[in-house]
């Protein structure tokens, strides 16, 4: 192919790249996410590693090749065999869980919904769900707790810095949760954002895509008569705005072959060419 087109661009995914002594083994999502060390670092301290809820690897993966892509679309000179190996996408994302053990030597390890940097950081029990709070600022550690009615925890030796309320952040959390339950997560989040200390309730995916934040920025959009399905769709789109526009997409995931004609007929094949491609198995 490069021969014919030297400025051809080829993108290759696979599991473990096209070489190294793993070329051969074949992968889907999930044995990425063990072997990558992402099941390892998720889930409950001590527990058993857990799979992520969606699919991490093929998402990153995909998303690796689509950079690739456009950056050797504007090379020069043009025309690149690209090579994408999933597990490295994944490794290449998982920040100072890879880093801190290549630099300092520390492997990484589950924490369930705690943030192991900070504290008061993670998930909250509060009245019908929970509710992800991060202070990790004294800033917003003390503004947190004033808003709680907990002035008292600032005079507290055991929680004077950052370093001591980690150590001692199971306490801390059980004397935080006795208020949160009092009320739902979605008011105190609202309250709590308000004053300048991040949190979010946890929803579930149906909840959040009813959230008016959705909804404002156009990021659902809907399809009529869909082929394949016979009704009406609605997708999520690319959750990006350049220069304040979301980017259109303006039709939904076709059927396989369905613009065979359209795309083939685009550069140059006629309609007898295409006919005897289809006879051939080819397309």
């Amino acid at each position: 192919l490069k021969a014919l087109r030297p400025e051809l661009v080829y993108c290759a995914i696979s599991g473990f790249g096209q070489d190294g002594p793993w070329v051969r083994r074949p992968a889907y999502d999930q044995i990425i996410q063990g072997i990558s060390g992402v099941m390892s670092i998720t889930g409950d301290q001590g527990g058993t590693p857990l799979r992520v809820g969606y699919p991490v690897a093929d998402t990153v993966g995909g998303m690796t090749a689509a950079f690739a892509v456009a950056a050797a679309l504007n090379a020069t000179p043009r025309g690149s065999f690209i090579d994408v190996s999933m597990l490295e996408s994944v490794l290449s994302t998982m920040g100072w869980a890879v880093s801190n053990y290549l630099i300092a030597g520390v492997p990484p390890a589950a924490h369930g919904n705690e943030n192991p940097t900070s504290a008061p950081s993670g998930a909250f029990e509060a009245d019908g769900g929970l509710i992800n709070i991060a202070a990790n600022k004294d800033e917003q550690w003390e503004l947190l707790v004033r808003h709680l009615g907990l002035e008292g925890l600032l005079a507290r030796s055991e929680y004077a810095t950052r370093e001591l309320r980690k150590t001692n952040r199971a306490a801390l959390k059980a004397e935080l949760e006795a208020v949160l339950k009092n009320r739902p997560a979605r008011d105190w989040a609202r309250e709590l954002n308000q004053i300048g200390v991040p949190a979010g309730a946890v929803l579930s995916v149906p909840e959040v895509l009813e959230m008016p934040q959705i909804a404002d920025r156009g990021f659902l959009a809907d399809y009529e008569d869909v082929p394949g399905v016979g009704r009406d769709i609605r997708l999520v789109t690319t959750g990006m705005k350049l220069d304040g526009d979301a980017c259109a997409v303006e039709q939904p995931p076709p059927l396989l072959g369905q613009h065979n004609e359209e795309i083939w007929g685009m550069i140059g094949c006629s309609a007898e060419e295409i006919r005897r491609l289809k006879e051939k198995g080819a397309i």
